[in-house]
């Protein structure tokens, strides 16, 4: 997955750096990576009915307040996705997922929801593998998803 990542942003002219390291499978395992720009993290939720997902991006750092989601995507319930459904909807298992593996989603059903304060920066996510980093701007991480046709917007988290 990860060639097919990298051909995608050659193609798209995205600039970007890899790094490889030993497995990272929580940002508390990537602490120890010593690399520049915003680290961040990706949660894969989903609603009551498991009829829509959505994957979370938000500073590493920063607690995820599931009911001002909750709030701000409309939904009674917000849950973590369980690794089946995870499996099943991105191909990834907990610990490699990001933005990058929506690659997988064929039925494009996954909402990206990139928290505001993330605009502008120079971030870093798995490309579908979590002994690779990734780092580039957030700005060529929406010409993927364009070029993948998922949706995303920018939330207030």
């Amino acid at each position: 997955m990860k060639q097919k990542i990298f051909k995608i942003l050659d193609e798209l002219g995205i600039e970007y750096q890899n790094f490889e390291h030993q497995p990272a499978f929580s940002c508390e395992d990537a602490k120890w990576i010593d690399i520049p720009w915003k680290r961040v993290k990706s949660l894969f939720i989903r609603n009551k009915k498991a009829t829509k997902y959505y994957m979370i991006v938000l500073e590493d750092k920063k607690s995820f307040n599931s009911n001002l989601a909750r709030k701000l995507l409309q939904e009674n319930k917000l849950t973590f996705a369980s690794e089946e459904r995870m499996i099943n909807t991105i191909w990834i298992k907990p610990g490699h997922v990001s933005p990058f593996a929506l690659i997988n989603n064929e039925e494009n059903n996954v909402e990206v929801i990139f928290d505001e304060n993330l605009k502008d920066c120079l971030i870093w996510f798995h490309p579908g593998q979590n002994d690779n980093t990734t780092v580039l701007r957030l700005q060529d991480v929406e010409k993927f998803l364009n070029y993948i046709w998922n949706e995303f917007r920018y939330l207030e988290l």
